[in-house]
């Protein structure tokens, strides 16, 4: 199960750094909840997943996020993460912070949580 739970978070990340929506979908369980940044509304399901995605595609035209060593226990699996990216603003943001997948037996993640600083990083690309 290790190698699977490492695979969804590449497959993840792989999306994330190609602003693939279609890919992104796929990383997903069906009633899969997305909390992220932590502490703000779920995005839940399908159409959830879709709309978090929709919100990203429309924040940036260029982005680079880069995980590190992942830990696993569990279901779970924790990664901490970088990010360079080019707003649609042409201002750069330089970010990081923590992913914990939750990811079920198909091997799709069934629950995301990012914990970030969001404030932090939406006042470099305003």
């Amino acid at each position: 199960m290790t190698e699977t739970k490492i695979s969804a978070s590449d497959r993840y990340f792989d999306a994330l750094n190609n602003i693939d929506q279609e890919r992104f979908l796929s990383c997903f369980a069906d009633d899969a909840e997305i909390h992220d940044p932590y502490g703000g509304r779920p995005f839940v399901g399908k159409e959830g997943v879709r709309k978090w995605f929709s919100g990203f595609e429309r924040t940036w035209s260029n982005f680079s996020i880069e995980g590190d060593d992942p830990f696993h226990c569990g279901d779970r699996l924790a990664v901490k993460w970088s990010v360079r990216g080019e707003a649609k603003s042409g201002k750069i943001a330089d970010f990081s912070g923590i992913d914990i997948f939750t990811i079920g037996q198909e091997g799709l993640i069934t629950r995301m949580e990012g914990y970030w600083d969001a404030p932090t990083m939406l006042a470099q690309i305003r």
